[in-house]
């Protein structure tokens, strides 16, 4: 089996874990918090991850300054606690598969951000993408209507969150790698989460019935095992192909939510789906070649 498959598998795995988020987030809504949740999953996920980032660590000399321990602690706010959590509270307001969509057009967002941020002007066609995306989730989501409109702002919000969480760790992610990164910042996410659950005085333990299970898979498969799968896929593939797992989640999360939660897709969702991966096209089209580029330079 070459490299080139195997870097398929785990991008193929991985794509399955994703998409199965929404649907296990959304059977816990009514027996645990929103922060729980979170809590558990990302500190388990970051405990998984820890082994391979230190071996990382080790392998390629990476040290680790206090500010770099301050910036990853920012990051597991911004992801593990701000953005997950309002995923998760989406939940209670909109179906798993709408959430599953809104939230997938983050790549969207960090368009917008890598041009506020990092000074990256966007081309025409990442411009007429963006728009494409907002009309895509117009077409998801329904109608703006107060009765249904709580839910996907708050998966929106969520999105717009974990845009922000990507531009801003871009850099620390080129020096000390994806893997150390996440492991950091999803530990000190969930450390955050529990926090809060004290200084809230909510049950700083949830796990009842046969919820441990669901808990432990999207700590261990969902955050961690899918983590790893990601970035293994992507040391047998170049990015594009790693940066395709969120543009197809949308289509995975819809049918997985149709056959375990029976939620309909509908028209409206279906065409939603396919503007906004078409905008996810446009908006990554000049990105890609120019990584392209760029690898063919340095080769």
């Amino acid at each position: 089996m070459t490299k080139k498959v195997q870097g398929y598998m785990w991008l193929l795995l991985t794509i399955f874990l994703f998409s199965t988020y929404e649907i296990v987030g959304h059977t816990l809504t009514s027996s645990t918090t929103t922060m729980f949740v979170n809590a558990f999953r990302f500190l388990l996920g970051g405990l998984v991850l820890l082994p391979f980032a230190l071996s990382y660590m080790k392998k390629h000399d990476v040290k680790l300054t206090q500010k770099d321990f301050f910036r990853l602690l920012v990051l597991g706010l911004l992801n593990a606690v701000l953005s997950m959590n309002l995923l998760q509270l989406s939940f209670k307001f909109a179906p798993a598969s709408t959430s599953a969509i809104l939230f997938s057009t983050n790549p969207l967002v960090v368009a917008i951000f890598s041009s506020l941020l990092l000074r990256e002007k966007p081309s025409r066609s990442q411009v007429f993408g963006l728009f494409l995306g907002v009309i895509g989730s117009i077409f998801v989501t329904g109608s703006f209507e107060a009765s249904n409109i709580v839910g996907p702002l708050l998966a929106l919000s969520a999105a717009v969150l974990f845009g922000l969480y990507t531009v801003a760790g871009k850099d620390l992610t080129m020096r000390l790698g994806s893997l150390v990164v996440n492991s950091f910042s999803f530990t000190a996410g969930g450390i955050i989460n529990w926090s809060l659950l004290a200084l809230k005085s909510e049950p700083l333990w949830q796990v009842a019935g046969d919820n441990w299970l669901r808990l432990l898979y999207l700590g261990v498969f969902v955050t961690g095992l899918a983590y790893f799968a990601y970035f293994t896929g992507l040391s047998h593939l170049d990015t594009t192909a790693g940066s395709s797992v969120f543009f197809v989640k949308p289509v995975f999360a819809s049918i997985l939510a149709w056959i375990f939660l029976s939620e309909p897709i509908t028209w409206n969702k279906a065409v939603g789906i396919v503007i906004i991966l078409l905008a996810m096209g446009f908006v990554i089209a000049r990105p890609q070649k120019t990584a392209a580029s760029r690898k063919e330079a340095e080769a």
